[in-house]
């Protein structure tokens, strides 16, 4: 079984992440860039699926710069055979449509029987690669996928998909396929020897002529984004409220995080008397203890 994996590094948001707020475009320059999650989880899932099945060679994928090939001699580190970077001055901003095109042919240019990508990236979020690639290739595609098993007696795949609210649903798939994973992306620690070993082995370079893609298909995007807005914050936790306070005050309370405000103290004398003042703030915090609390 041939296995391609589609790797994308994206814009990590734990960061500041702005966006054109009507022009469609995210802004990198100075952000922290990271694998994206749901790209390592489908890494993680052809490994396992290596580990119980012989015969199985895994290419890893990605398109961009020269520094998405990090991700890709990881990806060797971790147990996978072949490496391919698709990169062009043109390919800088291309649209999930673009993506689709090129990764396609060279799902075709391998002979792949079954595709794993990640069912959004962080930045984006539009879901909308691993369906395309399906859709040129003419391969069932399934999403919100998050556990494979092969099933090598009747030339199909046993998974898992994620429906929401805790619901799963199995299926069984014909191959060859596409695959859209979710989940957190833990990938293990490579091992050392291997991380030394992967910084040598070729990463194939690819560009769009290799691929037999035309410049007049990639300015062919039927789909294009319009807009981008901010992701919704993550929830903040309140601790619980002061019960004696009345009402108005715990409505304060709650408005403010259910966290105190913080409060300052100055402290003025000689060095020595600044010594003792901190001293004893010390023993009062709990910071320092006394000899009789010891």
């Amino acid at each position: 079984m041939k296995i391609i994996v589609c790797l994308k590094e994206v814009v990590d948001p734990a960061l500041s992440l702005d966006n054109g707020l009507r022009h469609g475009v995210v802004f990198r320059e100075g952000l922290p860039l990271r694998l994206n999650p749901n790209d390592a989880a489908a890494l993680s899932l052809a490994l396992d699926l290596k580990s119980v099945n012989t015969g199985v060679e895994i290419t890893a994928v990605s398109i961009g710069p020269a520094r998405v090939e990090s991700y890709l001699r990881n990806a060797l580190a971790l147990g996978a055979d072949k490496a391919l970077r698709i990169g062009d001055a043109d390919l800088a901003e291309i649209t999930a449509y673009q993506k689709a095109v090129l990764l396609s042919a060279a799902v075709s240019l391998s002979g792949a029987d079954l595709v794993l990508t990640g069912v959004k990236s962080l930045d984006t979020a539009s879901g909308q690669v691993g369906p395309l690639i399906a859709g040129r290739l003419g391969f069932p595609c399934v999403v919100d996928v998050v556990s494979i098993a092969s099933d090598t007696e009747e030339n199909s795949i046993n998974l898992v998909k994620d429906l929401g609210r805790g619901e799963r649903e199995k299926l069984r798939c014909p191959l060859p396929a596409v695959l859209a994973v979710k989940g957190e992306g833990k990938l293990p620690y490579a091992p050392l020897d291997r991380l030394v070993d992967s910084q040598y082995t070729e990463v194939t370079l690819l560009s769009p002529a290799d691929l037999v893609v035309s410049p007049a298909e990639l300015k062919n995007a039927p789909v294009k984004i319009t807009d981008l807005i901010f992701p919704r914050p993550r929830p903040v936790k309140v601790p619980p409220l002061d019960s004696s306070l009345p009402a108005f005050y715990r409505v304060l309370q709650l408005l403010e995080g259910g966290i105190s405000k913080r409060k300052g103290t100055i402290f003025e004398g000689s060095a020595d008397e600044l010594a003792e003042q901190l001293f004893r703030l010390f023993l009062q915090e709990g910071v320092i203890k006394s000899a009789a609390d010891k």
